[in-house]
């Protein structure tokens, strides 16, 4: 038996869907760095998704030829990008457009959800992208945070819709949808799935309440049908390469035992339950201290309870607690790292909306002598405020700037008079120095990772090849200098660099070169 919830009956009209894409892909033009108005994307966690996506298109195999412990798909999608352009981030910019969009979409549909929002309030939608894509844990663009929430506002959307609509428990068509997007999460990055383990315990919850036994079964196996959509090409990709021990060591393994110190750590029982509990909570304080933006969206997003209709205000804020408290101790399980793991949580801001809208029409309610002029002052305002809000984002001032403004493109500019040049990024994660040269790593640790201080097989492979000579060239930090025997510095460069802490800084490099 199907819920009613089975047919959307929230539609959108082809104005709004043109309106809303449109915002959102000219915001994301003007505020990441994957953009054409951006000379370069300095981000190195993008800059490392970014080789491995090129590897893939010529025949390399993550982890098992280039390694890195994100989730496969996350290095299939930059391989997509790739295929769009080896040499830019074109490819990366058309993805974040198309992700901005479907945020977009979705919290302009779960707004309809909750109020008639009338015509002219669209025009808070450009404003919120604004403040969204502005905040300093967007950073550079095109990080996998920033492409996941998206898929979150999608199924935090079913879930509204289930509650508001129905009896909380959703169609089997959105089960399948949901599956979809558990796998996506899985493969991108497995802390993700917090969102979805929250839905779950509140399925299970309305199922007993309904004693509707039935429907869960119905559930269950589409929702695994949707997980098949795309673990079974993964799988059959690494299976195919021969590397499914690979995927395992770098994705699952090194994750699981390495990663900020990995689950290995002698602690008693009682202390990681505290530490479990401590996590989140300190994670959730610390993003609303450091990020006002943030701060405010979770206020507004809290004070839309209130507005919200007595019929179905319980079934929404158990969705909401379930889904947002598993959320945050998935993320932040291992640390309180905010600068952009926080960024995840962006699916629930689409609530802030409501109580921002209900104001805006409050103000034109109480204009009766001229409504049509406060209705276009009003839209007229909340433009200007979207302008400041994105001339104010941190990227703005690599915005117009020709390549060699940034050290990888300068450096690159050296690399490329020795053809099929062996380059190691040592010490460094990778930030750009092998995309700006147009080369790929001729070896698999091919830069330092954030699991190299209890991963010791990357450090030591990279200095057996150091000492036999096998690069042509080597870049590191500026500071603290390398001394190596076989090797001399040619080269330095440094350049300002503002990273999500907003605080600029002149970071600088250095190239070496085989003797």
């Amino acid at each position: 038996m199907e819920t009613k919830t089975t047919i959307d009956n929230i539609k959108l009209s082809r104005f709004e869907l043109i309106f809303l894409i449109a915002s959102a892909s000219v915001t994301i033009t003007f505020v990441s760095c994957c953009s054409p108005l951006f000379p370069f994307n300095p981000w190195d966690d993008v800059n490392v998704f970014f080789v491995i996506g090129r590897g893939i298109i010529h025949g390399l195999v993550p982890y098992r030829d280039l390694f890195d412990h994100k989730g496969p798909l996350l290095h299939f999608i930059y391989a997509l990008a790739a295929l769009i352009s080896e040499r830019s981030f074109a490819g990366v910019w058309l993805i974040e457009c198309a992700a901005a969009s479907v945020y977009s979409v979705f919290s302009w549909k779960t707004v309809k959800l909750f109020t008639d929002p009338g015509k002219f309030t669209i025009a808070v939608m450009p404003l919120f992208s604004g403040v969204i894509y502005t905040m300093s844990m967007f950073n550079f663009g095109g990080n996998s945070e920033e492409l996941c929430f998206p898929l979150l506002a999608v199924a935090f959307y079913i879930g509204l819709r289930a509650a508001v609509k129905g009896n909380g428990i959703p169609a089997d068509r959105d089960a399948l949808i949901c599956g979809i997007i558990s796998g996506a999460l899985f493969w991108i990055k497995y802390t993700f799935l917090g969102f979805m383990a929250g839905f779950v315990i509140f399925i299970i919850i309305m199922v007993i309440r309904k004693k509707m036994f039935g429907r869960l079964w119905s559930l269950i196996w589409r929702f695994f049908a949707g997980l098949t959509f795309f673990t079974a090409p993964v799988l059959i990709y690494f299976i195919a390469n021969g590397a499914l021990g690979d995927l395992w060591e770098g994705y699952f393994r090194t994750n699981l035992f390495y990663y900020h110190g990995g689950t290995a750590e002698n602690m008693p029982v009682y202390l990681k339950v505290l530490r479990t509990l401590y996590y989140p909570c300190s994670g959730l304080v610390k993003m609303a201290l450091e990020y006002p933006s943030a701060c405010v969206m979770i206020l507004l997003s809290l004070i839309s309870f209130v507005m919200m209709n007595r019929s179905y205000r319980k079934r929404v804020f158990l969705f909401f607690f379930l889904t947002f408290a598993l959320s945050l101790g998935f993320v932040f399980s291992r640390n309180v790292y905010v600068y952009y793991y926080g960024y995840l949580l962006s699916y629930i801001y689409c609530l802030a909306l409501i109580p921002c809208i209900k104001g805006l029409q409050k103000l034109v309610t109480a204009s009766k002598q001229n409504p049509g002029f406060i209705t276009k002052a009003l839209a007229a305002m909340l433009a200007i405020l979207y302008v400041f809000t994105v001339y104010m984002g941190k990227n703005k001032y690599l915005m117009f700037k020709p390549k060699d403004f940034t050290s990888q493109c300068r450096i690159a500019e050296t690399i490329r008079q020795t053809p099929d040049a062996k380059v190691l990024v040592y010490g460094v994660i990778d930030s750009g120095f092998y995309t700006a040269a147009g080369i790929l790593p001729q070896n698999k640790y091919f830069c330092y990772l954030n699991i190299c201080d209890s991963y010791p097989y990357i450090l030591e492979e990279q200095n057996r090849l150091i000492e036999e000579g096998y690069f042509d060239y080597i870049i590191t930090y500026a500071f603290p200098e390398e001394h190596w025997d076989n090797y001399e510095k040619i080269q330095e460069e440094t350049n300002l660099f503002i990273d999500f802490t907003c605080e600029p800084i002149l970071e600088g490099y250095n190239l070496y070169k085989r003797i």
